[in-house]
């Protein structure tokens, strides 16, 4: 049994390698493929806050020039409209992200079958020809997420996110499968394993949702590029009702000080942290790619010993 658990966390560190190594020598590429997916989601927001802080700000000057916006509606309206653009663009890059998540794995896919990555878009195809049972995929590990804002699920909902880990690498590569039977798979091929895809998925948490993060954060920190970030979340940061805020929290957490330039820092660094866990998403397909092919290999050759 020790030996069988040596064996396992050596084959995960291999995959986990392998995977790191195939990501670093393609992440020019990766990096201007989840460009617009990551950066765009950051600029919608971005602009809807500023457009935001902006009109709200000047609310009193704009009611002196044109009276009409002395009225709740006509604010609340000339908001939504003015802000459409820059959640459209959010919308465009957070359906782009979206996509990724399945497109990566046809990626993943060439790059372990030796071949060259050059029109990446063209793996987009993977999930536009199928987009209904993408979105069917999508929603059940939708829902299973949602569950978790009721703690007793949590660890039940871990367990059934990890037997559903490698649900989108099925879906790129087997294109005969609907939503439900990816779901099924994914469970049959993980229950025999799942101490490996633990191992790997708790991994690719400490790398990608952790170390490469804080490392980023250090680095800004270092060279104060993090204070360039700082300014213009904490201009916003200003503008909010804070105090209001801490006078109702006040009872339930007495020693609660809500401070600008901490929330502006802890804002800045969560900012930069989500960044580097977006990029880093090809690393998690490439590894769980590289996880699936091995668990069907392994598959193939049991297979293969009772035929004979």
């Amino acid at each position: 049994m020790a030996k069988k658990k040596e064996l396992t966390i050596i084959s995960v560190f291999k995959i986990f390698l392998d995977g790191l190594c195939l990501y670093f020598k393609n992440l020019n590429k990766f990096s201007k493929y989840m460009t617009f997916p990551v950066l765009g989601q950051l600029l919608g927001i971005v602009l809807i806050f500023t457009i935001q802080h902006l009109f709200t700000g000047n609310i009193e000057k704009i009611i002196f020039i044109n009276p009409v916006f002395n009225n709740v509606s006509v604010v609340f309206t000339t908001l939504l409209v003015v802000t459409l653009p820059a959640f459209v663009i959010f919308l465009a890059a957070f359906w782009k992200y979206v996509v990724a998540m399945g497109a990566l794995n046809s990626m993943a896919n060439n790059l372990i079958c030796a071949a060259k990555l050059e029109d990446l878009s063209i793996h987009n195809d993977t999930v536009n020809r199928r987009v209904q049972t993408f979105l069917g995929l999508l929603l059940i590990i939708s829902l299973v997420s949602l569950s978790a804002i009721i703690p007793l699920l949590w660890v039940p909902l871990l367990i059934l996110m990890i037997f559903l880990s490698i649900s989108f690498q099925i879906f790129a590569l087997e294109e005969n499968l609907n939503a439900i039977e990816i779901c099924k798979k994914s469970f049959k091929i993980v229950k025999g394993n799942f101490l490996k895809t633990t191992l790997l998925l708790f991994t690719l948490y400490l790398t990608t949702y952790i170390l490469f993060p804080e490392i980023i954060n250090f680095a800004f920190n270092k060279f104060n590029i993090f204070n360039l970030i700082i300014s213009p979340i904490e201009a916003y940061v200003r503008n909010l009702p804070l105090d209001e805020v801490q006078s109702l929290l006040q009872s339930a957490i007495p020693n609660l000080t809500l401070d600008i330039t901490n929330i502006s820092k802890k804002l800045a660094a969560m900012t930069i942290s989500t960044i580097v866990i977006c990029y880093t998403l090809p690393l998690r397909s490439i590894c769980c790619t590289l996880l699936y092919k091995d668990l069907e290999l392994k598959k193939l050759k049991e297979k293969k010993l009772k035929e004979l």
